[in-house]
C-alpha cells in the first residue's frame, strides 16, 4: 500500500496488556504529544488492560480521552479477560493471540483513518512484534519503543545472531564467575545477562518470554523499523546504543512520571496514600529502607521471612510494599502495604534506600530521585539492570543469592548497612546517586539529549 500522509501527525502506541508495559509507553505517548501539540496520539493495549486502566467505563472496549488529550482504543489479543497460564496453557497464546491481535489492531488502524485520524507513525513495545506487520500492511512507517537498557537489546539481538552457543556455554560452566564477550558490549559475566537468554529446553516455565524474543528480532529484520526507542539516556549507555549498527537506537529517556503527574501517569490501583505518606512524615531524612519486588511475580514465602529478618536485623524503620502477613512473624520497626505510590514515595526525604528486583522502571524511578539501592535480581532484564546500577553507576549493592536465588537475612542487612551506613561506601554510593540524578534528570529537561531526540523523532515523521 501507499504510506500514508496526513497534515496532521498521528502516533498510534501500541502495547501489551501488562503494566510494566503500559506505563512507560503511555508516559512517552504523553511526552510526544508535550513536545508536539499539534500532534494526535492514541494509545492501544489488549482490551484486558484497557479494563485495568479504566475500570469504569461502560463498556470493556470502550474508547476514552484522557486529561492530556490521548484517545485510548482497545484491540483484542484473544484473551479478553487477562491471559491466565494455569488455565489458558501457554502452548497456544502466541499464536492467538498474533492472529487476534493482527486482525483487530487492523480494525482500530482502519477505524481510525475512516473517522479523518489516519495514523502516520505507529510506536509498538517489544511483546507485540506482529504489531510492525499491521503497521506494513497499512503503510504507515513503525519505530519500536524498547522498555529495557540498550544494553539488553544488544544481548538479545546477538543471542539471535549468531552468539547463542557462546552465550549458552557461559551459564554451563563450572567456573564462578565466567565472563562473555560480546561485540560492541563490555565483558560481562553470566550472571549480568538477561535470565532469558539461559533457557535451552522448550520445557522451561520462561520459554515462551524466549520464544517471543525471537519473533520480535525476526520482525525487526524483516520490517527494519525507523527507529528503536529505547528508555535509557546516552550518559548512562554511550557504547550499548551504538552496540548494533543495523539499527538506529535512539535514547529517549528515562521515561519516568515527574512530581507534577504522579497522580495520573500510573493508572492502576489508587489506594489512599494518606497512611503510610504521614508514617514517613515521622521519619528522620534518609533513614527509611523502602521496599518492593514488582507487580508481576510474588516474593516466595522463603524469601519474605529472610526480608523479613534481614529488615529487622538493621534496626532501621521499613516500608515493605507486599502482601499482608509478608514475612510471617510481626514487623517490629517497619509497616507492610500492599499497594503504594512509589514515585512519592521515592520522593520523599526521609527513605534513603531501595531493596528492588531492578524491574527497569523501578530502577529509573530510583536513579531520578536520587535513592540509592540494594539490588536483588529475579529474571529476565533485571540482572544486566542490576549491573548498570552497580558497576555502571555506582548507585547500588547487589546481594548475593543462594541457588534458589534467594537473598538471606544476614546478607541484605550487610548490603542495606553499606548502603545507609557511616562508612566510606555509603558516602560514595550517595555521592554517585546525586550525581546520577542529575545526569538522568538533565536528559529530559528542556534541551537535555533525551528530549531533543524525541522532539527530533516526532518532527520527522
Amino acid at each position: 500500500m501507499e504510506r500514508t500522509s496526513s497534515a496532521t501527525p498521528h502516533f498510534l502506541f501500541v502495547t501489551t496488556p501488562m503494566q510494566g508495559h503500559i506505563n512507560p509507553a503511555r508516559r512517552l505517548a504523553t511526552r510526544v504529544l508535550s513536545s508536539m501539540p499539534t500532534a494526535r496520539v492514541t494509545f492501544s493495549t489488549a482490551v484486558a488492560g484497557h479494563r485495568l486502566m479504566f475500570p469504569s467505563l461502560p463498556a470493556p472496549d470502550a474508547e476514552t480521552v484522557d486529561d492530556a488529550g490521548v484517545l485510548y482504543v482497545p484491540y483484542s489479543d484473544g484473551y479478553d479477560e487477562g491471559f491466565d497460564p494455569v488455565v489458558h496453557g501457554t502452548g497456544t497464546y502466541k499464536e492467538r493471540s498474533r492472529t487476534v491481535g493482527r486482525e483487530t489492531l487492523s480494525a482500530v488502524v482502519a477505524g481510525l483513518a475512516a473517522r479523518g485520524r489516519p495514523v502516520t507513525c505507529m510506536v509498538y513495545a517489544f511483546l507485540v512484534p506482529w504489531a510492525a506487520s499491521v503497521a506494513s500492511a497499512h503503510g504507515v512507517p513503525a519505530a519500536l519503543y524498547w522498555i529495557q537498557p540498550a544494553a539488553v537489546f544488544a544481548v538479545y539481538y546477538r543471542y539471535f545472531h549468531g552468539h547463542d552457543k557462546l552465550i549458552a556455554s557461559s551459564f554451563a560452566t563450572d567456573t564462578a564467575a565466567p565472563v562473555v564477550e560480546l561485540p560492541g558490549l563490555p565483558p560481562l559475566k553470566s550472571s549480568d545477562l538477561p535470565s532469558v537468554v539461559s533457557i535451552t529446553s522448550p520445557d522451561h516455565p520462561h520459554y515462551l518470554m524466549l520464544d517471543m524474543m525471537r519473533d520480535l528480532f525476526s520482525a525487526l529484520d524483516e520490517h527494519k523499523p525507523n527507529k528503536v526507542l529505547v528508555n535509557t539516556f546516552d550518559a548512562l549507555e554511550p557504547d550499548e546504543l551504538h552496540a548494533i549498527p543495523q539499527f538506529e537506537l535512539v535514547a529517549v529517556g528515562p521515561v519516568v512520571p515527574d512530581e507534577a503527574s504522579t497522580g495520573s501517569t500510573d493508572l492502576f490501583r489508587r489506594d489512599d496514600a494518606t497512611a503510610y505518606m504521614e508514617w514517613l512524615d515521622t521519619k528522620p531524612a534518609r533513614s527509611v529502607v523502602y521496599v518492593s519486588f514488582g507487580t508481576v511475580f510474588p516474593m516466595s514465602k522463603r524469601q519474605e521471612e529472610e526480608m523479613r529478618r534481614g529488615l529487622e536485623a538493621t534496626g532501621r524503620p521499613y516500608l515493605w510494599v507486599g502482601r499482608k502477613g509478608d514475612g510471617g512473624e510481626q514487623h517490629v520497626n517497619g509497616v507492610v502495604v500492599e499497594w503504594c505510590d512509589q514515585v512519592k514515595v521515592l520522593s520523599h526525604p526521609a527513605v534513603g534506600c531501595f531493596i528492588t528486583h531492578c524491574g527497569w522502571n523501578s530502577t529509573l524511578e530510583s536513579v531520578t530521585r536520587g535513592v540509592p539501592m540494594v539490588a536483588v535480581p529475579q529474571w529476565t532484564d533485571q540482572p544486566t539492570v542490576a549491573w548498570l546500577a552497580e558497576a555502571r553507576m555506582g548507585v547500588a549493592v547487589r546481594a548475593k543469592v543462594d541457588g534458589e536465588g534467594v537473598a538471606a537475612g544476614g546478607e541484605l542487612q550487610r548490603c542495606v548497612d553499606t548502603v545507609m551506613g557511616d562508612g566510606e561506601a555509603a558516602s560514595g554510593i550517595r555521592a554517585e546517586a546525586d550525581l546520577w540524578m542529575a545526569r538522568a534528570n538533565e536528559a529530559i529537561a528542556g534541551g537535555g539529549a533525551s528530549e531533543r531526540n524525541l522532539r527530533a523523532f516526532a518532527s520527522e515523521l
